[in-house]
Order: structure tokens, then C-alpha cells, then sequence
């Protein structure tokens, strides 16, 4: 029967009561545990690694020593000694509480003094993401080194034929396993459910421990086990320790998971929630390792429970859509010297905001971007560079919200509300992390203000925005319009111009608005995240749209629309060209062959093109005027008019004909019709 254990740690080295009970509710044991000290006249609030019993290895207080961590987290003193003592444990602990320790250091103790046969593995330690699974092998890799144990294999995915460290192909890593051997393997769960079901290189025969890290994504997200988890557990040998880990999930109060760690292989799990009281007359000294005084677990009206660092300061605003990216790049430059986060809604939009403001800002603002859909390489690169730089900003997924670990983070910052109210918190968890102070702030329209109160039902409090801050909402001084803010300048027209002259910005930002769209339909909280009452046109706005694109949302929404004004018909949108010449080039073969095959949108191209050309014309005739010195704006004769018109539109009518019969050249028709300067430019090109 599985027991829960709940620590609650004070500051300054007071004494912990932590309780045991069944999940049923029976009084177990209660016991008293006291941090010891490493000296007698100063304890050490949590309590010293070097006081765990069963003691550590001199290898691992090393590796601890050269990390400067030298007192236990509130996770990392319930959790070790119970691992270690071969206890199945469930762990909740606050973002940025340790827990990686936690589970890394019962894995080496165990591992180092067994011995294995070539092709056996001791332990699997899984992770949802990627990015969190190699974070997780850098520090595991530093801790196999310090007690001279083999190095830990890494299996995540990327690229075509899959990779794992250096970007090898992953037949390059299991034939190293081969040669070498590894006790430690960690990896995602698809790629490692793929080699153990494809390679027979593995004996998990021995397996002695299993690590789930985000375990309410790995296991809890869905109402039943994910299936690649599922054939993964079924080949290990159910005579092991377990090992879950979580940021949000209440091991404690959710029956609802019971049958689920009974499915995962647990046997008489200890469950742990940690929750954290920081005293108020003590502040935390941002030391390495000091989150011991940095977190707590707080009760929400509706039964949720909110996990969320101390130290961590939580604002909002609220913002028209239109407005939003101008008013964080003001936010960004005033805090250019610190390390941001961004977070987007969709991998598109960080495609789009991040493309295109790395070329209005250029070097007045570092930018990286992370997402799903980059490749492997570019996504260890960029994280990398995010956090060797002093100060900077990614613009990220939700792809970074869980478990990446970047030091000095200053500022969180969610242009959109995560779909998932839980992903809140993983996300600002990524400031404020081991016990140093953070912020984050989040972008709200004033219809979705509502999400202020729902996450304070969880007990997550939200601050309005200081107003010393330069992205502060202007003034309201009418309806549909706003009083100009002399700290938040425009950044959409120096968009607008960039998609006019790069075809690849446009079609990022059409793409960005379309997925926005469809996200936004899936947001949980559906009753403040009302579609019908998205503004589309202020959407459209913000992703610099010409034209709308054709879906289905769009239908019946002229009203929503009103805020939009789409480019005029001088603007050819078939023109606008790559910048890259490979991509334009096969852009044009594909337009040249719809033309002659006369495709469903062979005559809107057509239609498009000799308007945007008509109006090129008159514009440059009026150039002409002017040059001349004659006013083109002077009211001439209606018969005149009529007159040119007329002739100018049956010339073109029968210039294309002739093209139309083959009589002449498209160079010839071009000539003809707009005069020597299309013959020089096209001999130019």
C-alpha cells in the first residue's frame, strides 16, 4: 500500500515534522527529522550532503563540492535517503527545487559498486522533451566522471536518421554502447521504445532503476498510459526501484493516479510532497544550491494546488492584440542587459516575431529562437548560446516550459496564455529558479482579463504592470483609439515593409496567423479564450497580413474583420519574391507552369498582375508629369480623360493578344508597354 509523505521545510534550520500515512488515511509512524550541520555552531538549514545516511561516496561529495553545492534542497533531503533505502518514491517538488539531484545521485550511489556485463544497463532515466533529456546528461555525464563510472548514453531523436550526442546517427551511439558499455542510458520515449524494439543491443534483464522525469506528461496527461510508455515498462523486469518526478502533479490528493502507478510498476510507493515556508524576516541568499527558502505549496478555492517559487513576482497587462508586439519590443530594450524568456502560442509565430525582428532590431537586440519543428542542431545551438550570453531574449514554444534550467533568468514573458492553465507554472518556473529572484509577465486582451481571476482561485497571484514600465497600456482617450505613448513606438510598419520585400516573412506570417487561430480554438479555458470574441482584425495586424488567407474561420466574420485594412491593389502579392534565389527560382517554375496550365488561380495571378502593373504605370506616368513640370493633379477635360483611357486600355488589350497568339516576345510585350526602362531592367537582371 502506497504511504505519502509530506515535508515541510522552515528557513534557519528549525526542525522538520514530516509525516507518513497510508493512502487510506491511516496514521503511520511520525518521526522527526532535524538538519544536521556540518559544524556545530551553524547547522546548515537543510542539512548537509555529507550527513545523509547512508553516506555518499567521496566521488559524488566531489563532483558537490566542485558544484559548491553543499546543502541539501527540501526535495533533495526527503527524497535521497528513501531512494537509497530501496523505497519507490513519487516526488513533487517546486520548479527549480533540485529535483534532478534528486534522483541523479540515488542512481550513481547505486549503480557505481555493481557490476554489469557488456550490454547491460542499470538504469533508464526518461524525460519528455529533447532539450530536457541532454540537460538531464550533462549533469549525469559530470556525475559518472567524479566516481569513474562509464559515461551515460543519450538516446533522444533529430534529424533524418535520429541522433544523440554530436549528432551521430544512433546506430554511431549503440555501437560505442557496444564497444564500451554504459550503465545509464537516458532518452526520450519514443526513441528509446525505438531501439529497444529494433536493436537487440540492450540486456534491460538487470535493470535495477527507473527514472520518469515530468511524469504528468509522460504518464499523467491522458486518462490512460501512453502507449510508447507502456512498451517501454513492458520490456523492463518489474523488480526494480521507481522513481517519479513532478513539478505540478499532487501525488497525495489524485486518486485518479493510483491506478496509473500501479501500471508504471511502483511497489508500496513513498509519495512526497514538498512544500517549502519561508519565513518572512529572512530573505534567500541566491546561493547555488539554496532553494531550501524559495518555494511553496499553496491551496487554491477549486482544490487545485499552486507550486510556485517565492520569489518569483507574477504581472500582467492588458493589450490590444494589434498593439502586443510593439509594446514587448519596448519591454525587451529596457531590460536588454538581463536574460527573457518569451513564450508563444505556436511554433509559427516564433518563426515569424523572431525572423522578423532580428531584422528590424539588428544588433540592438540578441534574439534566439526555439521551437518543436527545428532541427536538432539548431535547437542545441541555440540554447547553448542563450546560455553562455550575458543578456538576451529567446523566443520559445512551450517546448522550454518544462525542466530546462537556464541561470539568470530575470524575466518571463508569455505574449499568449499557455492552452493549459498548468503550464503556467511550468513556464514562469523558469525564472526565479534556486533560490534567486525573478519576474514574469503576461499579455492579456481585456476579454481574457477573467484569467486573472481563475489563476488566483489557484492561488497563483497576478500584479498589474508597474507603470514605470516602458510597455504600460496608453491611455484610452476614445473609442478604437488610443492616446500615442512616446514610450511605444510602432514596430509593425518596419515589419510591414520587410514582408512587402521578402515573400518568405509573408508566408511565415500567414502561416503564424492561421496556426494562432487553430490554437486559440484549443485553449482549455474556453470560457475566457472565446474564439468569437477574438478580434480578427486586430490579429491580422499584428502578423502584418496583405491579404487574409482562405479557412474556415474567416467565414462570416466581416465584423471582426473591420480592424484590418489589407494592401492596396498596386501591391502585387504573386511579385513579392524571395530573397533567396534558389527558393524564388523554384517559385517561378511552379507559377510558370500553373500560368500555362491554366490552373484555378491562373486568373486571379493574371487579374493581380495587370492591375498591380496598371497602377505602376499611372504612377510612373505621374513621375513623368512631375518631371516635366506639369501638375498631375490638375483637373483635366472629362472627354480627355475618357480619351486616354481608353486608348491605354486597348493598347494593352491588344498587345496582349498578339503575346497571347505568339506574334511577339514577353520582352517585346514588356517593351511595348512600359517603355525602355523594362528592357534595361530585365537586361539589368
Amino acid at each position: 500500500m502506497a504511504k505519502k509523505l509530506k515535508s515541510k521545510q522552515k528557513s534557519g534550520g528549525e526542525a522538520t515534522k514530516t509525516t507518513s500515512e497510508t493512502t487510506d488515511g491511516e496514521a503511520c509512524d511520525s518521526k522527526e527529522f532535524r538538519p544536521s550541520a556540518s559544524t556545530p555552531k551553524a547547522p546548515p538549514p537543510a542539512g548537509s550532503f555529507r550527513s545523509l545516511e547512508p553516506t555518499l561516496s567521496q566521488g559524488v561529495l566531489n563532483f558537490l563540492d566542485s558544484k559548491k553545492f553543499h546543502t541539501m534542497t527540501p526535495v533533495q533531503e526527503a527524497t535521497i535517503p528513501l531512494f537509497l533505502q530501496n523505497k519507490d518514491v513519487a516526488v513533487q517538488a517546486v520548479t527549480g527545487s533540485g529535483k534532478t539531484l534528486s534522483f541523479l545521485i540515488p542512481v550513481v550511489e547505486r549503480l557505481k559498486s555493481k557490476s554489469f556485463q557488456k550490454g547491460q544497463v542499470g538504469a533508464l532515466i526518461l524525460s519528455p522533451t529533447r532539450e530536457l533529456a541532454m540537460q538531464t546528461w550533462r549533469v549525469c555525464n559530470e556525475l559518472c566522471a567524479a566516481t569513474e563510472m562509464p559515461p551515460p548514453l543519450l538516446l533522444v531523436g533529430g534529424g533524418s536518421s535520429g541522433s544523440s550526442t554530436n549528432h551521430r546517427p544512433v546506430t554511431e551511439d549503440l555501437k560505442t554502447f557496444q564497444q564500451n558499455g554504459s550503465n545509464i542510458v537516458i532518452g526520450t520515449p519514443g526513441r528509446t521504445e525505438d531501439i529497444l524494439t529494433r536493436y537487440n543491443v540492450m540486456d534491460v534483464s538487470e535493470l535495477e532503476v527507473l527514472i520518469l522525469d515530468e511524469a504528468d506528461v509522460l504518464l499523467f496527461g491522458k486518462t490512460v498510459m501512453d502507449p510508447t510508455i507502456a512498451t517501454v515498462l513492458n520490456k523492463l523486469p518489474k523488480m526494480r526501484r521507481t522513481g517519479i518526478f513532478s513539478a505540478t502533479t499532487t501525488f497525495t490528493s489524485n486518486k485518479s493516479i493510483k491506478p496509473l502507478l500501479q501500471r508504471s510498476g511502483m511497489r508500496n510507493p513513498v509519495l512526497i510532497n514538498v512544500e517549502v515556508a519561508k519565513r518572512e524576516d529572512e530573505a534567500p541568499e541566491g546561493g547555488e544550491n539554496s532553494a531550501q527558502e524559495t518555494s511553496k505549496q499553496r491551496k487554491g478555492n477549486d482544490g487545485s494546488t499552486a507550486y510556485t517559487p517565492t520569489s518569483l513576482t507574477n504581472y500582467y497587462t492588458l493589450s490590444r492584440l494589434d498593439e502586443k508586439i510593439s509594446r514587448l519590443v519596448s519591454f525587451l530594450q529596457s531590460h536588454r542587459e538581463e536574460k527573457v524568456i518569451v513564450f508563444f502560442l505556436t511554433c509559427a509565430c516564433v518563426d515569424f516575431y523572431g525572423s522578423s525582428l532580428k531584422q528590424v532590431l539588428g544588433d540592438d537586440l540578441y534574439i534566439e529562437l526555439l521551437h518543436g519543428k527545428l532541427v536538432q542542431k539548431r535547437r542545441e545551438k541555440a540554447m547553448e548560446r542563450f546560455r553562455e550570453s550575458s543578456g538576451g531574449v529567446l523566443f520559445c514554444t512551450d517546448i522550454a516550459a518544462r525542466g530546462l534550467d537556464v541561470a539568470d533568468v530575470n524575466w518571463v514573458v508569455q505574449l499568449d496564455a499557455p492552452q493549459e492553465p498548468s503550464q503556467f507554472i511550468h513556464r514562469v518556473g523558469r525564472a526565479a529558479r534556486a533560490g534567486r529572484k525573478g519576474s514574469s509577465l503576461v499579455f492579456l486582451t481585456e476579454k481574457e482579463e477573467a484569467y486573472v481571476d481563475l489563476l488566483s482561485n489557484r492561488q497563483v497571484a497576478l500584479l498589474p504592470l508597474p507603470e514605470t514600465e516602458t510597455c504600460c497600456r496608453p491611455v484610452q482617450t476614445g473609442e478604437d483609439e488610443t492616446a500615442d505613448n512616446e514610450n511605444v513606438t510602432s514596430i509593425l510598419s518596419p515589419m510591414k515593409e520587410l514582408v512587402l520585400k521578402d515573400r518568405d516573412l509573408l508566408e511565415k506570417g500567414t502561416k503564424a496567423f492561421t496556426s494562432y487561430i487553430r490554437a486559440y480554438k484549443e485553449h482549455v479555458c474556453a470560457f475566457i479564450f472565446r474564439f468569437p470574441a477574438l478580434d480578427l482584425g486586430y490579429l491580422a495586424t499584428s502578423f502584418c497580413l496583405l491579404r487574409l488567407p482562405k479557412m474556415p474561420e474567416l467565414r462570416d466574420s466581416k465584423g471582426k474583420l473591420r480592424h484590418f485594412t489589407p494592401a492596396g491593389e498596386e501591391v502585387n502579392i504573386y511579385g513579392i519574391a524571395f530573397k533567396d534565389k534558389a527558393r524564388e527560382a523554384a517559385r517561378q517554375k511552379r507559377l510558370a507552369a500553373e500560368l500555362a496550365a491554366g490552373g484555378k488561380n491562373a486568373k486571379q495571378i493574371k487579374a493581380e498582375q495587370r492591375k498591380a502593373d496598371q497602377l505602376r504605370k499611372q504612377k510612373e506616368r505621374r513621375q513623368a508629369a512631375i518631371q516635366k513640370g506639369r501638375n498631375p493633379d490638375k483637373k483635366r477635360g472629362r472627354n480627355a480623360q475618357i480619351i486616354d483611357d481608353w486608348d491605354e486600355l486597348a493598347k494593352e488589350e491588344r498587345l496582349y493578344k498578339q503575346l497571347r497568339k505568339g506574334k511577339i516576345s514577353q520582352a517585346k510585350h514588356d517593351e511595348l508597354l512600359y517603355g525602355k526602362e523594362a528592357k534595361t531592367a530585365d537586361s539589368d537582371e
